[in-house]
């Protein structure tokens, strides 16, 4: 009677809390829908089956989804190769074409001809052909309890020797990725496009409206999108850049519906989210929300503080600075909310609830409690340890690498100091060279110097002296309480920020590599970096990674054994970068006692937000112009211009550009960003507050066509359904829209 109790607790806690999952949480497998998700997404509105979504037998919506330059999504949306995306996911891009002189991120960027567009070296765009699962052959010669040095070469072997077999059979790129912590493994063919260009992009007082105040933020009114264009060879396969390649015709485009949408219909998200972390042990989410967390959200806001006093100065520097910026800016704000997300869900409390149900669960199986019993009680000990070194290597990171460039582009020069021989010096001037400009172009080197000196100083008070780099105690025993003198005095003598003597180091590069040599040897920032890269490369790093190892290890356990405990828990893989589809309705939320979040914005919010002048909420005269008059072509929603929406689907980094699908399979809109209530999704999803944020793909015709006047581009497109349709205004049902 005592184990039924105990089962039907753990029922219980999985009818709590993961009752609705299937039809919520999770980022699910394409290639499985059948097997998993196809007869609840039917169930909830789709008019689709699973083979329309994901087919290796004929054309289905996969073959329209992109992975773009691999830290993003985007669709393809017209017959000639036009692919949809975030204005932020092209904005490295439209920043790298952009000059004081022409400033594409300002003022936006329409090509009105193919002849018009405009290439991007490195930026590609990579199709899944097929999937396939190769985890027996994956984990062949491994056995439970192995030493995991040993089981990580077999399955390094056993992936080149997959990859070979399947190179027999096929011309497409392979790679194979580990599922569940390890417990399963897919091998892709894929297919990577590597010319293309830029085609528009709206100014960024429409693409970035509402900038940092807004990111993260619900309601929302950014028209965050660019059209970017896959070129190919005449054979329609994958070419480099080249003036005779001709626009890629694809297996299949996506269908684009003006008929709008109403709260409770069906969504989905197809794309390829970077990382989530649903299945990690409460201690690990308590070292997140109270070690590392505020630590980089310290950081980064010293960095960001400085970046924007010199940005609002200077239009040279918001221009080399942007990318950066808005980077910085981006995982900043979400790691701020995700703190107050997992706080306020109580995220762990019910971690706690489910590690106790997980070790009723085990209880039951005395081969289960042998083998697993002890797993909890060994991730208190193993992140207790880690935690110092946790706390190193992020302050390492975000300060040293990320932070400080200059320092990350003087380790750069070790290869060039440390050579052996005149021709592995000659190579290693002549890639410098190579990049030199390439770094410079977007390098200030008065912010630099400040970011150095606060960063540091920010860096030797968060430590005790034997915890840090030696360099960082000798750069303070330096400076002897004037660390703004020293580091300004480093600047002034070193080849890397002197313009003057950067010059004469260009000059060397080229004719005599071993002065240069000779010279960066001495170099005061140089020097610097190799100290700092060094260490962490020689204590840091090992340290850090040891642990970390046995920490992968365990968890790759407790996944499985979660599986087995919990074997009518729906359990979707963790987000890796790979194709996945996530599902749920158009809903708002309530945010806070008495407040309701409708699903849909409109331009009249974008107007009552407008500053002039101001750099978030600036407009272009034209698109005021366009509100006054009403003029808003097909694209309208009764007398009203549709901006943005919201729906429950369950969205990460990397699905930034990803379509947002209607129950027939066409586009809605374009995924760009979470609430900020519920940026703690990673870790903890929470159906009761996260929302993804879409822009409406009728804001972005709207754009493209009344206010850039490309029409051409919609005249492209496959519109689905003809004129919109006049939905019910939600505004009648439910209080007045709050603004944040």
């Amino acid at each position: 009677m005592k184990n039924r109790l105990i089962l039907l607790g753990s029922i219980w806690f999985l009818t709590l809390f993961s009752g609705s999952l299937s039809a919520k949480e999770g980022m699910w497998l394409p290639w499985l829908l059948s097997n998993w998700n196809e007869a609840d997404m039917q169930a909830m509105g789709m008019q689709l089956t699973a083979e329309d979504v994901y087919s290796i037998n004929q054309a289905s919506l996969k073959d329209a989804i992109v992975s773009f330059g691999g830290f993003c999504t985007a669709e393809v949306i017209s017959s000639k190769g036009l692919i949809l995306t975030n204005h932020h996911c092209g904005y490295g891009q439209i920043q790298k074409h952009s000059t004081v002189e022409n400033d594409l991120l300002k003022n936006g960027f329409w090509a009105m001809s193919g002849q018009e567009e405009l290439t991007n070296p490195g930026l590609t765009a990579t199709f899944i052909k097929y999937v396939k699962d190769v985890t027996n052959d994956i984990l062949l010669g491994t056995t439970p309890g192995m030493d995991e040095a040993e089981f990580q070469k077999i399955i390094k072997d056993n992936i080149e020797k997959a990859i070979e077999r399947e190179k027999t059979t096929t011309d497409y790129d392979l790679f194979v990725r580990p599922f569940y912590y390890g417990n399963q493994y897919f091998l892709f063919a894929v297919e990577t496009f590597r010319d293309v260009r830029l085609v528009g992009a709206p100014p960024s007082s429409i693409g970035k409206y509402g900038a940092d105040t807004d990111n993260w933020v619900w309601p929302r009114h950014t028209g965050d999108f660019s059209l970017f264009r896959i070129y190919a060879g005449k054979d329609n396969k994958p070419a480099d850049a080249n003036e005779a390649n001709v626009p890629y015709t694809p297996l299949k485009n996506l269908s684009i519906s003006l008929s709008g949408f109403k709260p409770g219909d069906f969504t989905m998200v197809y794309g390829f989210p970077g990382r989530t972390e649903e299945y990690l042990p409460e201690i690990a989410v308590r070292q997140e929300m109270y070690v590392r967390n505020p630590a980089r959200i310290k950081i980064r806001e010293t960095l960001l503080e400085l970046l924007d006093q010199r940005m609002r100065q200077s239009d040279e520097v918001r221009i080399k600075y942007a990318a950066k910026y808005a980077s910085i800016s981006n995982a900043w704000k979400k790691w701020i909310g995700a703190n107050q997300g997992l706080k306020e869900t109580k995220a762990l409390y019910k971690k706690e609830k489910y590690e106790e149900a997980f070790t009723q669960g085990l209880q039951q199986n005395e081969d289960w409690q042998r083998e697993y019993g002890s797993i909890l009680g060994t991730f208190d000990d193993l992140y207790g340890k880690l935690e110092p070194h946790a706390r190193a290597y992020d302050h390492w990171v975000e300060i040293a690498y990320r932070g400080l460039e200059i320092l990350r582009y003087g380790y750069s020069f070790r290869g060039l100091v440390e050579a052996t021989s005149d021709e592995d010096r000659e190579n290693a001037a002549k890639k410098i060279l190579n990049g030199m400009d390439g770094f410079y172009k977007d390098y200030d080197p008065d912010f630099e110097r400040d970011a150095m000196t606060a960063l540091m100083d920010l860096y030797y008070h968060s430590f005790q002296e034997n915890e840090l780099p030696p360099a960082v105690v000798e750069l303070f025993r330096r400076s002897k309480g004037n660390l703004s003198g020293e580091i300004q005095e480093m600047y002034e003598d070193s080849y890397l920020t002197n313009s003057e003597e950067r010059s004469d180091l260009r000059e060397w590069l080229v004719d005599n590599p071993s002065k240069a040599a000779k010279k960066m040897a001495k170099d005061p920032i140089y020097n610097l970096s190799n100290e700092l890269y060094g260490y962490f490369f020689n204590t840091i790093q090992p340290q850090y990674e040891a642990i970390q190892k046995e920490i992968d290890l365990l968890q790759r356990q407790y996944m499985k054994a979660q599986m087995m405990v919990f074997k009518d828990k729906p359990f979707y893989p963790d987000a890796n970068s790979t194709l996945r589809i996530t599902y749920g309705q158009v809903e708002g939320y309530n945010p806070l006692d008495a407040v309701y979040y409708n699903t849909q914005t409109y331009l009249d919010g974008v107007i009552a937000k407008y500053i002039p002048g101001d750099y978030e909420f600036d407009l272009p005269q034209k698109l005021i112009d366009l509100y006054e008059s009403g003029d808003y072509g097909i694209y309208a929603e009764g007398d009203r211009m549709p901006v943005c929406f919201i729906a429950s689907n369950h969205t990460s980094g990397g699905n930034s550009g990803s379509p947002a699908l209607n129950a027939k399979g066409e586009l809605i809109g374009l995924n760009f960003d979470r609430a900020w209530e519920g940026t703690m999704s990673d870790l903890n999803y929470d159906i009761s507050r996260c929302r993804n944020i879409m822009v409406d793909i009728r804001y972005v015709l709207f754009i493209i066509d009344k206010f850039a006047g490309a029409s051409y581009l919609v005249d492209e497109m496959d519109i689905a359904g003809g004129e919109p349709d006049v939905p019910s205004n939600e505004l009648k049902k439910v209080p007045v829209e709050t603004e944040g």
